[in-house]
């Protein structure tokens, strides 16, 4: 019985640690969104565009799921290069590309 109480216990825990993240998520999202409409921030599809048509990156593989950082104003791309995964960080306001990994 404890064992069952502690483990429904720690599930809400969890589950209600997650709802402030996504809610974040969300409200990045919608000021991502409104700052595109305002034409503070290049659109994503033209971010990925521009990084694709560049070399190395036009050879790479596009994985797609961006992670979009608000604080900073920046997009974490992700492509394949051979069995690698490279990261390109792109400033979301000027398109330049800022940082990658490897």
């Amino acid at each position: 019985m404890i064992r069952i109480f502690t483990i429904s216990l720690l599930s809400a825990l969890l589950l209600s640690a997650g709802v402030p993240v996504a809610a974040r998520g969300d409200r990045d999202q919608n000021n991502l969104r409104d700052a595109a409409a305002q034409g503070q921030v290049i659109p994503l599809n033209r971010l990925v565009a521009e990084v694709r048509s560049r070399a190395p990156y036009n050879e790479m593989t596009y994985l797609g799921g961006p992670q979009f950082d608000a604080q900073r104003m920046i997009y974490a791309l992700k492509f394949m290069d051979g069995s690698q995964v490279v990261v390109v960080y792109v400033d979301a306001r000027s398109g330049r590309i800022v940082g990658r990994k490897p």
